[in-house]
């Protein structure tokens, strides 16, 4: 659970990064700006992606342990739960990604 909530803070981080990049660039276009937004754009990407699989190691170690252990939780609940929550780094990023990207192509309106 830790390494999920630090996770999804650094996807945070470097999503609001973006976001605040794309601002800038949006306010005043430059060359610089929008080569910096890319790589940027792909940490953010490469980072959600992590926190889904790191959300799903998760959630199948888990379901193993229940089985190991013999408890009565149902492991349809267990498993759709973890799934859930294994989504929410994606969703996080994704929203912030397409946030930027729209400030980028405002952006991109003024500067052509």
């Amino acid at each position: 659970m830790i390494l999920g909530i630090v996770i999804t803070l650094i996807i945070l981080a470097l999503g609001i990064f973006t976001v605040g990049v794309s601002m800038s660039f949006m306010l005043k276009p430059t060359e610089v700006k929008l080569c910096f937004i890319r790589p940027l754009s792909v940490a953010t990407t490469y980072a959600s992606i992590v926190g889904v699989v790191i959300g799903l190691a998760v959630t199948l170690s888990n379901i193993s342990w229940e089985l190991e252990g013999g408890k009565g939780t149902p492991l349809a609940a267990l498993f759709l739960g973890g799934i859930s929550e294994a989504l929410i780094p994606a969703i996080t990023g994704f929203s912030l990604l397409t946030v930027a990207w729209v400030a980028v192509s405002l952006g991109m309106r003024k500067h052509i």
